[in-house]
């Protein structure tokens, strides 16, 4: 299980251009934490990029377009990154796998540089292509996976309205449903584990969204979400022996829509 919560687009220092944009859907939109306020690209060349400059150099390990409408047909979808602002021949330049709707990859190594780009190529040049929210940054790799076999528990929640006329029909106000995720780890979490999810407490609280990554392997989307705790991480000690502590812990997570 990953927890990807430090986003370095949302740094102040953090700034982001782009080889075209929609003057009503700037690239600006991608660091905004709906994930409705796309950034949308022109329609002027299929070459796209989307360029970050972190000011200075940081680690990055994975990268998570989020709400996209890039298609099968688009080609040379990549992260790049590089010391200088210099794309002829970037340090890193590596392909991601194409996924419909969100797309995440996972560095094949930690890169650590000031300059980043994603960059695709539109199957033709007048089309335009939407991105949402993206992250880009390091992860939170847990040790221990939610308890076997009941500790994930997703519930999906719908918070239409419906109301009785008078003559009594019903009708009703239609919403985004969303799912409600509840995680617990076994009684084994090790204080190393539990002092990650105290991080995460710290820098997200209730207030601020992040992605979490339950399976990566058997699950890479089904089980993965932009989320927002419902409350702050939930932790009871199970067993203290001399400086090892073990712990119990959860998560109650809401899907952001």
């Amino acid at each position: 299980m990953r927890n990807l919560y430090d986003n370095l687009l949302d740094y102040s220092t953090a700034v982001i251009t782009a080889g075209s944009q929609d003057a009503d859907f700037p690239v600006a939109n991608i660091q905004h934490q709906h994930r409705a306020k796309v950034y949308r690209t022109g329609t002027s060349a299929a070459a796209e990029w989307i360029k970050i400059d972190l000011a200075t150099a940081k680690a990055v390990q994975a990268v998570v377009l989020l709400d996209h409408t890039l298609t099968a047909g688009d080609s040379l979808i990549k992260i790049q990154g590089n010391a200088t602002d210099s794309w002829g021949s970037p340090s890193f330049d590596e392909a991601m796998t194409f996924n419909a709707g969100t797309l995440k990859h996972y560095l094949s190594s930690t890169q650590t540089f000031r300059w980043w780009r994603i960059i695709f190529t539109k199957s033709a040049a007048g089309e335009t292509r939407d991105i949402g929210r993206v992250f880009l940054g390091p992860y939170d790799e847990m040790a221990k996976a939610p308890k076997q076999p009941d500790g994930l528990e997703i519930t999906t929640e719908d918070p239409s309205e419906t109301s009785r006329a008078l003559g009594g029909q019903t009708y009703s106000e239609i919403k985004d449903q969303y799912d409600a995720i509840k995680i617990e780890f076994p009684g084994a979490v090790s204080e190393a584990q539990s002092n990650m999810l105290i991080a995460l407490s710290a820098a997200c609280g209730t207030h601020t969204p992040f992605f979490v990554d339950i399976d990566p392997t058997d699950k890479p989307y089904d089980w993965f979400w932009y989320v927002k705790a419902e409350s702050l991480t939930g932790r009871k000690v199970t067993m203290k022996k001399g400086a090892t502590i073990l712990w119990d812990a959860s998560m109650k997570l809401v899907e952001e829509v």
